[in-house]
This record gives C-alpha cells, sequence and structure tokens, in this order.
C-alpha cells in the first residue's frame, strides 16, 4: 500500500529538509517550490492542507527541493521573478532583479516629474526587467536596451513581448568605445545596474550567487568600478544637453562614484540611499559641453 502524502505533511517536511541545508528561507523557499510544482498559490497549500499529494507531484517537489538544496537560486528554479510588481522570466543567462534595483525606478520616476524623458537607453539589460519596467511607468518613451549577451537579449525580449511593451535590444559592449560612436539620436536618461563586484570579493560571496549568475553581470575589473569609469567618460555622448545618468551602484562605492563623475564634468551628482540608509543609486546630470 502506498503511504499518501498530504501537503501539510510535504510541506512541514521539505521545510525541515531546506533548514538542515543551512538555507535561512527555508520555509518561504518551500512554499515557492511547492506552489509552483503543484500548480496553485501560496495560499492554497494552507486551504487544502489535507489534499493528498499525488506520485508525479511528489516527485517534481523531490527534484526542486535537490536543486535548492544544492543551492540554485528559487528564481532559477521557478523560472521567473518578481520585479516592480510585474513577474519577469529568468534563467541562468541573466542575473535574477533585485528589490534593491527598485530603487533606480522609484529615483528614474522621480527625475521624470521634471524632466520629460523621451528616449530611455539602459545599458547591460539582463532580462530587461529595467528597461520593459520603464517602458511600462514611462509611457511614450522610447527604450533602447543593450547587453552583451545574445541569450540575454533573447530572454528580455521575452519579458518585454509578455508585458506587451516594444523595446530595442541590441547587443552592445559599453565597455568599447567605438560602441558609443554608433549613436542615431542622443537619450534623455541612460540608465544601468552594471557589473559592479570586484574580483577580490569572490571569498566573501554566498554560493548560492557565485556558482549560478552569471559572472559577466556581476564583476567588473579595476576593482568592481570598471564600468562607472567607462559609463562617466563615454556616456556622455550619447545624452542631450540635459540628459540623465541613473546608476546602481554598491553599498559602499557611493564616494567612489560620485568622485568619478566630478572628475568627468558630470554636473549635480547626487547618491540616493535605500531604506537600511546604504548608498543605492547615483544620478548626474550631463557635462556641459
Amino acid at each position: 500500500m502506498v503511504e499518501v502524502w498530504t501537503i501539510r505533511d510535504i510541506l512541514l517536511w521539505s521545510s525541515n529538509f531546506l533548514k538542515s541545508k543551512d538555507i535561512d528561507t527555508a520555509r518561504l523557499d518551500a512554499e515557492l517550490l511547492m506552489s509552483q510544482a503543484l500548480g496553485c498559490q501560496r495560499i492554497d497549500l494552507y486551504c487544502h492542507y489535507d489534499k493528498p499529494v499525488d506520485q508525479e507531484e511528489k516527485a517534481t517537489i523531490r527534484s526542486y527541493l535537490q536543486r535548492r538544496a544544492a543551492g540554485e537560486p528559487v528564481a532559477y528554479i521557478l523560472g521567473q521573478r518578481e520585479f516592480y510588481g510585474r513577474e519577469f522570466s529568468v534563467s541562468s543567462d541573466v542575473l535574477i532583479p533585485r528589490p534593491e534595483t527598485e530603487h533606480l525606478i522609484e529615483a528614474v520616476l522621480e527625475l521624470h516629474k521634471t524632466y520629460d524623458f523621451k528616449s530611455i537607453l539602459d545599458v547591460g539589460t539582463g532580462s530587461g526587467a529595467i528597461a520593459v519596467t520603464l517602458g511600462k511607468e514611462v509611457p511614450g518613451a522610447h527604450v533602447e536596451a543593450w547587453d552583451v549577451s545574445e541569450k540575454a537579449l533573447a530572454l528580455a525580449q521575452t519579458n518585454a513581448t509578455r508585458w506587451e511593451q516594444v523595446v530595442e535590444f541590441k547587443v552592445r559592449d559599453a565597455l568599447k568605445e567605438d560602441t558609443w560612436l554608433d549613436i542615431a539620436e542622443p537619450f534623455d536618461l541612460i540608465c544601468s545596474n552594471p557589473p559592479y563586484i570586484g574580483e577580490h570579493e569572490k571569498g566573501i560571496m554566498g554560493a548560492s550567487v557565485l556558482n549560478f549568475e552569471p559572472h559577466v553581470a556581476l564583476f567588473a575589473e579595476d576593482g568592481g568600478f570598471a564600468f562607472y569609469k567607462a559609463l562617466a567618460r563615454l556616456a556622455q555622448r550619447a545624452l542631450t544637453p540635459d540628459g540623465h545618468l541613473v546608476l546602481e551602484i554598491g553599498a559602499t562605492q557611493g564616494e567612489k562614484v560620485v568622485s568619478i563623475l566630478e572628475d568627468h564634468g558630470w554636473r549635480s551628482v547626487t547618491v540616493i540611499r535605500d531604506l537600511a540608509n546604504l548608498p543605492r543609486i547615483v544620478k548626474a546630470l550631463a557635462p556641459k559641453v
């Protein structure tokens, strides 16, 4: 006779299993993975606590738990992540969108109250979360997005289609000077969540990030400042006279990024802090020509 396992049984077992693997978010992860496997909402797990789980569903849950126990991020297992209230498809080809990056969206929308952004460039778009979100939140703006990865851009296009946004995706390397010479029309806004982790920081990073997320989207040369230096030097070529640059930064990089931008003539350089009072965003006005 086959033993009957209910949703309650499996949820309890799954939570304890993940906890035994030192996963801090064991209960939440178990809920998310079970919801995906059962094709239901998290609340449904509790509304149907005593519902039996069939063998196929158990096998799927077991597979998900094994992947999570090995360190794979939940977002990759689910194939999606919420960003600014919308679900975005994700894969190991792109960085998982973080809640911290929503501060970049907020900074842009605050600027948009004063400056009418008609054209926006997202550098290093990855999943397209920033580009698609700005397309939704700034109606009528032309949005262009660059990335060095064709696989990332293919996924970004999927997300743009999902949210009915027309984004012009291009394979571009922002570190190369020639990239910035091929600009048909200047942009009102350039934004970016660039790679900003230095190679020397690998030793203090979590295994889940280090072993599964694309290193090209995480690490930058020059101690993590290579992209900021390139954008400070080159991005002004692609901006209108009163165009803006909005960048996400690491929590310890505020003063250095401000200095880099000011050394290249950027005006009104300002650091925006997050809810934990950590430097998170830098915004700046294009240098005077």
